[in-house]
């Protein structure tokens, strides 16, 4: 619902709960630099830093690649063996059965005409 405190300067104050009000991007840019700028000093450490350290420091911050963890690499790998085993039982299963085998190979070159009449 759009309120008084919600509308910029001249805004219409009879608005329907329809409404809605339109940000564009530079909005939200200015929003987050200015969100980023009042934490920042509210921080004692940035205080004594200059320009130039306080801009190197956020572009290492915002640059820094997230580390997987030991649990997390093992759970992401667990995945890929669980993966490669059912596609391998999959495999197993269908050159079995020649019926299965005569299908499948079937339906794969088809798909592989269509896609590449797509391109």
């Amino acid at each position: 619902m759009v309120n008084e405190n919600d509308l910029w300067e001249g805004g219409n104050s009879e608005l329907d709960q329809e409404d809605y009000v339109l940000v564009r991007q530079e909005d939200i840019v200015d929003g987050i630099a200015c969100f980023m700028a009042a934490y920042l000093l509210s921080l004692k450490q940035t205080k004594e830093l200059t320009p130039n350290q306080l801009q190197d420091a956020l572009c290492k911050t915002f640059s820094v690649k997230k580390k997987k963890g030991k649990l997390r690499k093992a759970w992401d790998g667990s995945k890929v063996i669980y993966n490669v085993a059912s596609w391998g039982a999959t495999a197993i299963g269908i050159y079995q059965n020649p019926a299965i085998l005569k299908a499948a190979s079937a339906a794969f070159w088809t798909s592989c005409r269509v896609i590449s009449k797509l391109f």
